[in-house]
């Protein structure tokens, strides 16, 4: 399958991009860190319900992100991007406003639903509008942006949530919604959709298929080790970790805006630091180093139930400083990785494969948190959270026998090398 150049696009673009995305995020930010604690106590819906809203949510993505792939490939990211942002404004909105359990899964699947294209509308967006080796550092900025205004976004909500008024949970969710709008408005008003591809076999959407995908051993072992990975580490950060937190440590709700807030802060005063340090790495011992790094982070967080309360908080606000270090790592070069593999005409569905990783892991990693914290097992939850992502960091370092050397990024890489998995 050739590949088309990026076509040529104005340096303003992508910033342009990057802006808007970061002001989604700030929204994001200002929701994120109190939608455990706003289901299971402001909602009374439990910890061990709440803990399965995060599943249903799972669920939902894992049964769009085809179909969002699909689209991608056939009318571009930048008209997905503004309808799910439509979709997702309306949604999240609407969140503070239903009571009960059915509801509260329709609106909630509103809300995966516009969510889902965000992460690979973006990235796909920003593929065709920087060169293939400059993309790495295109993704390391967006993920810089996502955290910058998610940290700005739990500061701000820190001050203003009170589990004892539900209407500080209407103002943020309506914040929330509002923000979204500003970057639909952003990619309407501001952003050209890039120039297709001009070989004829790119420029026909219907040539590619998901069976193409299937069929690429390397995407589907991407998938896969970022599926355990995305259990046992992301899976866990809304569900598992607030939850420990809350329920076991019996941390105060409100310093999870500061926990959320530190993680980003680790992360917009790392991002740049470590992309330049770990440049010369392989790509694959890069995500294991991530992975490995979260493991220390729930090590960290399991420790906060031995504490008062003052090193309890500390422990989780320590604990998730210590996740973002591996945030880092894990995103830009993750979705470098896949859009390196992904020919043009694909990378949709390339970029929404990805994306399966991090919904299947909210399947699953919620599902678990939910079992064992909501039963009053929270110390087994942190064992199987720490043993789960040091095997998931065993496993990444073996994703290398599936790739060339300059897939994996080695700097005397060869771009003609065979995977070494064909030499065996």
């Amino acid at each position: 399958m050739p590949h088309s150049p990026t076509q040529p696009t104005h340096a303003s673009q992508p910033a342009r991009v990057l802006i808007g995305f970061a002001f989604a995020s700030l929204g994001n930010g200002l929701t994120l860190p109190f939608l455990y604690v706003y289901m299971a106590q402001v909602q009374d819906l439990g910890s061990s319900t709440a803990g399965w809203m995060f599943a249903w949510m799972g669920l939902v993505g894992l049964l769009a992100a085809p179909g969002i792939g699909a689209l991608l490939d056939r009318f571009g990211p930048r008209a997905v991007l503004v309808a799910a942002l439509a979709v997702e404004s309306i949604s999240i909105g609407s969140l503070g406003f239903v009571d009960g359990t059915v509801p509260t899964m329709t609106v909630l699947a509103g809300v995966v639903v516009g969510a889902s294209p965000l992460w690979p509308g973006t990235t796909t967006l920003l593929a065709g509008m920087v060169p293939a080796a400059d993309r790495e550092r295109a993704y390391g900025f967006a993920f810089l942006g996502l955290n910058v205004g998610i940290g700005l976004g739990g500061l701000v909500s820190a001050f203003l949530v009170d589990v004892s008024r539900p209407e500080t949970f209407q103002v943020l969710y309506l914040c929330d919604a509002v923000a979204y709008l500003a970057y639909a408005a952003v990619l309407l008003l501001l952003v050209r959709s890039p120039a297709r591809p001009a070989d004829d076999e790119a420029d026909d959407a219907s040539a590619g298929s998901w069976g193409e995908v299937l069929r690429d051993r390397r995407a589907v072992a991407l998938v896969g080790c970022g599926v355990l990975a995305v259990t046992f580490g992301y899976g866990q950060l809304e569900a598992g970790a607030t939850a420990y937190a809350v329920d076991v440590a019996e941390v105060p709700a409100t310093a999870l805006g500061w926990a959320f807030a530190a993680n980003a802060a680790v992360i917009v005063c790392g991002q740049v630091v470590l992309l330049r340090l770990t440049s010369g790495w392989r790509r694959t011992t890069a995500l294991a180093c991530a992975v490995l790094t979260w493991s220390l982070a729930w090590s960290v967080l399991a420790a906060a139930d031995l504490m008062p309360v003052a090193g309890a908080v500390a422990a989780v606000v320590i604990g998730l400083a210590i996740f973002g270090l591996g945030e880092t790592l894990w995103a830009p070069i993750v979705t470098g990785l896949a859009n390196t593999i992904a020919p043009d005409h694909l990378r949709g569905r390339y970029n929404a494969s990805l994306g399966l990783t991090l919904t299947l892991g909210q399947i699953l990693g919620p599902a678990l948190a939910g079992s064992l914290i909501g039963s009053g097992l929270g110390h087994l939850w942190a064992f199987v959270v720490i043993g789960g992502t040091l095997t998931a960091g065993l496993v990444l370092t073996r994703l290398r026998f599936l790739l060339t050397a300059a897939e994996d990024g080695a700097p005397e890489a060869e771009a003609s090398e065979a995977p070494l998995a064909e030499r065996i």
